[in-house]
């Protein structure tokens, strides 16, 4: 019940600054915004989103390079879509119910390995995050996490028959599944005292994960001929490549002045760094703490960020770090200073976020 009250309650905030902030920032334009409340939170990659959705991949009017996005956030749409909820509406609510499931299971992670009073702090640290605007947008991060954390509270009590399908959720809602399967991995091999039969278990879930990473390779290999095309896209759509850790800081640092670049693109890119540190001591904390679960799951896909050919959307990509919101409420608990010092920050930065978002600037 807790987590459902947060995510009412922060959802109820946000929607009104956002709603209050499309009149109030509408300059010397008449009459009602051009947007209505639903409107307002389809921005950028929620757009391709809806679009993939209604037309595919490679229907009329598709974006190009969707295929670097995997399928399961857009078949959730269309499924609902199916049953008359408009597009908007129905990427809200998935990502609603999908951030209530991943709260859920961060409360649980939280409560039973920080202490009683440390699950309410972690999901509402995940909840007004910097970037907590993605859990509400038609994005597929609170997807994402309502596979991703219940599969580690799963694996982490050894009920390995419980983590295959949370896994599978994960991975064929994003390329990042492959890294939470190799954290799994990792935690399965910490669970030195693992029965046989809970190995094989353990071996099984992670097969039942990558069943739809496969199902989307053969799709490519059969539409476009590469198993791998959504890397393609990524590179022709966005200029992922892989380019060494010391090149992917220099192209970044070189973007702070490049005069074709955008105000606000100007001072993510300044932010980008900034989440690459606090995501270096993120796994860094991890490892500290021997969590090599956590450790290699957040570690492997930070690395592949910082290893692409300039630092993109590392904010973002942080609130998938679940993990250390169960760390920082451990942390608060005994520090209230720093507990609400997080607050007022992270809430501030969230609440400005919202409203960079949903005027359609980027953020993050």
């Amino acid at each position: 019940m807790q987590a459902a009250a947060i995510v009412v309650a922060t959802r109820a905030v946000f929607f009104l600054i956002a709603y209050v902030g499309s009149y109030l920032l509408s300059g010397d334009t008449q009459g009602l915004p051009a947007k209505g409340l639903f409107d307002l939170w389809v921005q950028w990659d929620a757009t391709r989103f809806l679009v993939t959705a209604d037309v595919g991949y490679e229907g009329p009017g598709s974006f190009v390079n969707s295929y670097a996005f995997f399928p399961f956030f857009p078949l959730a749409l269309r499924v609902l879509g199916f049953i008359g909820i408009a597009g908007p509406l129905a990427g809200l609510l998935i990502s609603a119910v999908s951030s209530w499931i991943a709260l859920t299971f961060l409360f649980k992670l939280a409560e039973e390995e920080m202490g009683a009073g440390a699950g309410r702090r972690a999901a509402l640290y995940l909840s007004v995050f910097p970037t907590a605007v993605f859990l509400i947008a038609p994005y597929s991060e609170a997807l994402f996490l309502a596979g991703a954390i219940p599969a580690f509270y799963y694996a982490r009590r050894a009920q390995w028959q419980w983590v295959g399908v949370p896994a599978a959720i994960a991975m064929g809602t994003r390329f990042a599944g492959v890294f939470l399967l190799l954290g799994l991995v990792a935690e399965a091999l910490r669970q030195k005292d693992l029965s046989l039969r809970d190995a094989l278990s353990a071996g099984l879930a992670v097969v039942i994960g990558l069943l739809p990473l496969l199902g989307y390779a053969a799709f490519l290999s059969r539409v476009k001929g590469d198993p791998f095309y959504f890397v393609t896209d990524q590179r022709l759509g966005w200029g992922r490549s892989f380019v060494g850790p010391f090149s992917a800081f220099r192209n970044t640092i070189d973007r702070w002045d490049d005069p074709t670049q955008s105000t606000s693109f100007l001072l993510a890119y300044r932010v980008e760094v900034l989440a690459a540190l606090v995501g270096v001591a993120f796994v860094g904390w991890a490892v500290a703490k021997r969590e090599w679960g956590y450790a290699t799951f957040m570690g492997s896909l930070l690395a592949v960020l910082l290893t692409s050919t300039e630092y993109f959307s590392v904010p973002r990509i942080l609130l998938t770090f679940f993990p250390a919101f169960i760390f920082l409420a451990g942390a608060t608990l005994t520090r209230p200073r720093l507990h609400d010092s997080y607050l007022m920050v992270s809430t501030t930065l969230a609440a400005l976020g919202v409203i960079v978002y949903t005027r359609g600037s980027w953020f993050f």
